[in-house]
């Protein structure tokens, strides 16, 4: 009698046995149908590979871990399903581009085993592990967290960039310096099966490899297209841990990040959380994806930025900016006090380069027009990304300076700050009273975001290097600004929330 372990694995490659020929037989029955024979043969192929997955998922479910149903978690199942048979197919086609493309061996014998045997295999091997961990796994029981109060207001970040987080980190502050029992957590810890630090390393690697791409991409993410609806669909899957935490207590969910605004709206949209949400719009613009018609409440920087969040669906407000006390409070150094202290040229206009915490945009470019106007020395601050710090040291004139956490005495040293994302820095900068320039903008949200400031009249958006002489001039030659941030609207952060006053006790 086979063992429960071999009986799995033989039931499991049955299984995949019949969607293999599904597959097969599918397609080629497929491109003799009169509707489908004149058509591109991606479109039977596609069409096969569904019916193929139907078969192995109901053969799964049925057959090989019949044992694990959960029906109440049908549509997480599925959905994790469809995912890692995308992950499958894609170890056969990435092993395929490694063998004839990087390593030459463009043989047809060669292109077969490659896709076929070796890349087949461990597509075969890969689908076997996750659906037994993360698809079919057996129900267990809630992870262990740290009892918290009924009246504990949840914030939700996402480490896509230090901003969301920083914003978050201001909102707990606030809340705890009035009372409230505060809980941070990151949305990439909440997505099942480590998507969340996929979709993290994805982002990043496409901002430095393709940034362009990512600006097509953000153009697809509109209401009423496929792509959008798909990336909604894959957004919620936070839910069913955002719905555990509910049940340890909550009286309010605040998200700074749009992963987490979709994920709770769904929620919203589907009564199966009862406690409010409220999003903090981090950015200068808001893309679709931050607006859940179904969160109660958005809170915007400034006019420009609520109403796209209106008209989006979005019920919406506009709140002070948050920024630290460190960038708003008045110090007692004077600038040159703040460069010899931190080793910067003490008589140079200095042009303070940024591109978030990670370094990235095109900084390399932008501090090099910077140093052809001759107008200010640039510093780059390159945050994580050590390859474009090591690269900007071999430029002459050019200051490369790594991860700091220093950065409201580098921005008060700074003449002018020149960004290209408009986020969470050039927030801090204007508190601190830094002219800021936006250029040489991220494609996608860098852009519309610098368009939202230029137009809030914030900040002016250098298009061109010519532009960027003409912003420099203007940033340099006027007086340092008083610190504090202009703004659509005084309403503070604690009267906008939908939260009472917390109870004494004692």
């Amino acid at each position: 009698m086979l063992s429960d372990r071999r009986r799995e694995v033989v039931t499991f490659l049955a299984v995949g046995g019949a969607g293999y020929i599904v597959d097969v037989l599918g397609f080629n029955w497929l491109r003799t149908q009169p509707g489908l024979a004149g058509l591109d043969p991606t479109v039977s192929k596609v069409l096969a590979v569904a019916a193929a997955m139907v078969v192995t998922y109901l053969g799964n479910r049925m057959l090989t871990w019949r044992g694990q149903a959960r029906a109440a978690e049908r549509r997480r199942e599925i959905s994790l399903f469809v995912l890692f048979n995308v992950v499958g197919l894609g170890i056969s086609v990435a092993l395929l581009a490694l063998t004839h493309d990087v390593l030459g061996l463009t043989s047809r014998l060669a292109d077969n085993l490659s896709a076929n045997v070796v890349g087949l295999a461990l597509g075969t091997a890969f689908r076997y592990w996750s659906y037994r961990r993360f698809v079919f796994a057996p129900p267990t029981d809630a992870p262990v967290r740290p009892s918290v109060d009924p009246a504990t207001v949840h914030i939700i970040s996402g480490s896509y960039g230090a901003g969301h987080d920083a914003a978050a980190r201001e909102i707990e502050l606030r809340l705890i310096e009035a009372g409230h029992v505060v809980r941070r957590w990151d949305v990439v810890d909440l997505f099942p099966a480590g998507l969340g630090r996929l979709l993290r390393w994805g982002y990043f690697e496409q901002l430095q490899l393709s940034p362009g791409s990512w600006g097509l991409l953000l153009q697809r993410l509109q209401p009423g297209r496929v792509a959008y609806r798909v990336a909604v669909r894959l957004l919620a899957l936070p839910g069913h841990r955002l719905r555990a935490i509910a049940a340890d207590g909550a009286v309010l969910f605040i998200s700074t990040h749009p992963f987490a605004s979709q994920a709770l709206g769904r929620l919203r949209s589907t009564g199966r959380l009862d406690v409010p949400v409220v999003t903090y719009l981090t950015d200068a613009s808001v893309h679709p994806l931050w607006v859940n018609p179904a969160v109660d409440l958005h809170l915007a920087l400034h006019d420009v930025a609520a109403d796209q969040a209106r008209a989006l669906g979005g019920t919406t407000t506009v709140v002070e900016p948050l920024v630290p006390r460190a960038y708003r409070d008045p110090v007692a150094r004077s600038v040159w006090e703040l460069r010899a202290r931190l080793g910067l040229p003490v008589e140079d206009d200095l042009a303070l380069v940024v591109g978030g915490s990670h370094g990235v945009g095109d900084l390399e470019a932008a501090a090099t027009d910077i140093a052809a106007t001759g107008l200010a020395r640039p510093v780059v601050a390159c945050g994580h990304n050590e390859a474009l710090r090591r690269r900007l040291e071999l430029h002459p004139g050019l200051i490369a300076l790594g991860w700091r956490d220093d950065m409201p005495d580098l921005i008060r040293a700074s003449s002018c700050v020149v960004q290209n994302a408009g986020g969470f820095t050039s927030l801090e900068a204007m508190a601190a009273g830094v002219p800021v320039i936006s250029y040489r903008c991220l494609p996608g949200h860098g852009t519309t975001n610098a368009a939202a400031l230029e137009e809030s009249g914030l900040v002016p958006w250098a298009r061109d290097a010519v532009g960027l002489g003409h912003a420099l001039v203007q940033a340099l030659s006027g007086p340092r600004q008083s610190p504090g941030l202009p703004a659509g609207g005084s309403l503070s952060l604690l009267d906008a929330l939908p939260l009472r006053s917390p109870v004494a006790v004692g």
